[in-house]
């Protein structure tokens, strides 16, 4: 097992904060002036200081352990832009060593990104937008927030707002006035500040606590899976996190061993990859190593486009797949073009409406909660170890016992997004390796933002963070390749029924069991559910870069 310096990695990297019990986010975007490097290197060393690391935290389980730091109320994070290297002064050595993708920007990228028509570059919130106009200040550096919930209320806690207001007044303090800008225009009348994001929460009604969800704005339980990697600590928390989450080994297939994590340099720089390789990363080696780069993304989600398009494809796919009703026709679409019923359970474990039923039937506590029934305080305790008892359960997918896409389709946006065993050369049921898929995954962090509601003109959708080794390989490729084209899946060029543009193409395949006698249905036309909003291509530095960019001692010699 791969030994981690875990003090010198930045703690988003090991941690997805929202499943650690920090439901609200707030990204602040920062600006440097033209020539006021060591301005923007004082503002760095303000706040590496106080950058939340990948170091474990003490728990009710570690509680004996004196030596571990206590959970914070509130991270931080940072990360910035090849511009705001740049505008940090940065050896230009070090500088042209880095990939090409990071160094043009996620709005120079649109042809390979598919974003086009409502997701161009030009159409993005106006801190985006303006970004990327001639002369218009660039995005420099990115801080991250995440805060815990108040016991009492479930609002943020107190301290969210305590840091946002210090970082507000680095800004105003003598070594960088008027240079160090806080970047306004997030939201569609541009007047946000920052971006807020945050679990949506629902309402106790008996304590009127807000109570986070794991859902997001279409209806679905999100964050049921996450790449699990060599070194990471959710493997000291759960070595049974691996299964479903890391990589199939070759030979005959058993659960509790031919699931092996993946290899750290998938992720975090400076450590070996799935090729027994380094990524290609510039010069000084130690300022890019335990870094990582992300793909930030702000998707709006056009809720009510979608439940109208859901209505309408339900009656017909009803008749044609001959549902005995129209909830079931739509559950069962629903979970045709995601890959997943909306409370979780995946299609190759339930096929079916009502083996999914079964399934859930398991878990009362859990079905309770997808019914919107309020649960008393134990009832929610109790509720917690039921939800880590069904995510374990239905972790294990597989898809090389379902090539023609029956049970799941093989556009389906889970299958497009991690196909698994799906793309091996020879596919067999009794043995596992996914050398392709092993070599395109991508970590995922973020939340959702916004209040749900039925109009798309309301703001909210999902901030997402995609961090990996290689932003070209890893998430350029299965935004291009699997996202936005369908050949690897037999769909020609159809795109991803949910966050797919649809300028090429606006249909979805749902497939028939050739033994029923049964058609296949072709949801035709979808519109666009999902627009881009905005984002760039980041680095995530190491504490050791962090502290070389604030002294201004990079030597890439």
């Amino acid at each position: 097992m791969t030994v981690l310096d875990l003090p010198d990695i930045q703690g988003n990297i090991d941690r997805p904060y929202g499943r650690y019990g920090f439901p609200y986010a707030r990204y602040l975007l920062f600006h440097i002036s033209e020539g006021e490097g060591a301005a923007g290197r004082w503002f760095v060393d303000q706040l590496r200081r106080h950058v939340t690391t990948a170091e474990p935290w003490s728990s009710s389980r570690t509680s004996d352990a004196p030596i571990l730091r206590p959970k914070p109320p509130v991270t931080l994070n940072i990360a910035f832009t090849w511009q705001g290297l740049l505008a940090l002064d940065l050896p230009t050595r070090t500088l042209r060593g880095m990939p090409d993708e990071f160094i043009e920007g996620m709005a120079c990228r649109k042809h390979i990104l598919g974003d086009l028509g409502p997701s161009d570059p030009e159409r993005w919130d106006k801190v985006w937008c303006e970004a990327n106009l001639p002369g218009g200040k660039r995005v420099h550096i990115l801080v991250a927030l995440n805060a815990q919930a108040k016991p009492t209320d479930g609002k943020p806690v107190d301290e969210l707002d305590v840091w946002t207001n210090w970082l507000c007044s680095l800004c105003d303090q003598e070594p960088v006035r008027g240079t160090i800008k806080l970047m306004k225009g997030h939201g569609r009348d541009g007047t946000g500040p920052w971006q807020d994001s945050n679990a949506i929460m629902a309402c106790h009604p008996g304590t009127n606590t807000l109570v986070p969800t794991p859902k997001e704005h279409f209806g679905f339980t999100d964050g049921l899976s996450d790449p699990v990697f060599d070194g990471q600590c959710v493997l000291s928390d759960n070595p049974r996190s691996v299964i479903g989450n890391g990589k199939l080994m070759p030979g005959p297939y058993d659960m509790e061993k031919s699931w092996q994590p993946l290899a750290t340099g998938e992720f975090i720089l400076g450590h070996s990859s799935e090729a027994q390789e380094l990524e290609l990363a510039s010069v000084p080696d130690d300022f890019m190593r335990n870094g990582t780069f992300m793909a930030l993304r702000k998707l709006h989600q056009n809720t009510g486009t979608f439940l109208a398009a859901m209505e309408e494809h339900a009656a017909a796919y009803k008749e044609v797949a001959g549902l005995a009703s129209l909830d079931e026709a739509r559950e069962t679409l629903k979970a045709k073009m995601v890959g997943r019923w909306s409370n979780g359970v995946p299609l190759t474990l339930a096929p079916t409406y009502q083996e999914m039923q079964t399934v859930l039937a398991q878990y009362p506590l859990l079905l309770k909660q997808e019914q919107g029934v309020p649960l008393t305080p134990d009832e929610a305790r109790q509720a917690k170890a039921q939800l880590g008892e069904f995510m374990r359960a239905t972790a294990e997918v597989r898809y090389c016992d379902d090539p023609e896409g029956v049970k799941c389709p093989l556009g389906a946006h889970l299958r497009r997004a991690n196909p698994r065993d799906m793309l091996d050369p020879a596919p067999d049921p009794g043995t596992g390796a996914s050398t392709l898929t092993n070599r395109r995954r991508i970590l995922r962090r973020g939340l959702p933002y916004g209040v749900p509601t039925p109009n798309d003109e309301d703001e909210h959708g999902v901030f997402i963070m995609a961090l990996c080794a290689s932003l070209f390989r890893q998430f350029e490729f299965v935004q291009q390749q699997w996202m936005q084209y369908g050949l690897d899946f037999e769909a020609g060029n159809d795109t991803c029924p949910i966050i797919g543009n649809r300028d090429q193409s606006r249909k979805f395949v749902v497939a028939a069991d050739p033994k029923s006698g049964k058609l296949p249905y072709i949801a035709s036309p979808l519109p666009q559910f999902v627009e881009v909003r905005g984002g760039d291509y980041f680095f995530i530095p190491s504490l050791t870069a962090l502290r070389m960019i604030a002294m201004g001692n990079i030597d890439p010699t």
